[in-house]
């Protein structure tokens, strides 16, 4: 099989998971909305409300914020490409960069369209539901934008070394699910930032594969 038609097969299967997993993230997102994201914040606020522990959680989900990432990914990029001139450093840098900033600006857009009260809004004020076209950042829970960073980050880095696969797994659960449990997310905005860094960062290994851009050796 030559390149050409890998990179073929490898766009229709993404293009296939895409058709398939799509309405079922869909149907997950009403269902929670409905029936569980609601009930399940009010639980973590009951069970995670000493103050000690909500702390550690907030300082591990600090952990998804892109801009330690980006800035660091930016400069590893620079120093590879323009001073050591190491490529195949320069297109991994490269790759995480895009695949965290290419997800965070799809789910700065979805946050926009959605307007969604965060968790918080409900403890405090009876809030639930959506308030479109909102960029405040209490109104901006849905999806999750550091679920989509952690996720983007771990799966680039599984696919520029796949050998520590689990590592990446825990680091991505562990940092996406303290986000539930601090209540800055329901858990359907966090599935869906890390639906919309796992598509993201597959489309992009996909067009760095068909533009001949190693990322592996």
């Amino acid at each position: 099989m030559n390149n050409n038609t890998q990179h073929q097969t490898s766009s229709k299967r993404i293009a296939k998971t895409i058709l398939i997993s799509l309405p079922l993230i869909v149907l997950f997102c009403v269902v929670g909305y409905f029936f569980f994201d609601l009930p399940i914040a009010k639980y973590c606020d009951s069970v995670f409300s000493s103050n000690k522990i909500r702390r550690i959680l907030k300082d591990i989900s600090k952990l998804g914020i892109a801009t330690f990432y980006l800035i660091c990914s930016a400069i590893i990029f620079m120093f590879f490409r323009f001073i050591r001139k190491r490529e195949i450093w320069s297109n991994r840098a490269l790759f995480v960069f895009l695949s965290i900033s290419l997800s965070g600006v799809l789910v700065l857009i979805t946050k926009f369209i959605f307007g969604r009260y965060r968790p918080k809004m409900f403890f405090e004020e009876q809030l639930y539901g959506f308030e479109f076209f909102q960029l405040k950042g209490k109104i901006t829970s849905f999806p999750s934008g550091h679920a989509s960073t952690i996720v983007a980050l771990m799966l680039a880095l599984y696919f520029i070394s796949p050998k520590y696969r689990v590592i990446y797994f825990i680091i991505a659960f562990v940092i996406v699910i303290s986000r539930v449990f601090v209540c800055h997310h329901y858990l359907t905005d966090v599935v869906v930032g890390s639906y919309v860094a796992v598509i993201t960062t597959l489309c992009l290994k996909q067009f760095l594969d068909k533009s001949g851009i190693a990322i592996q050796e």
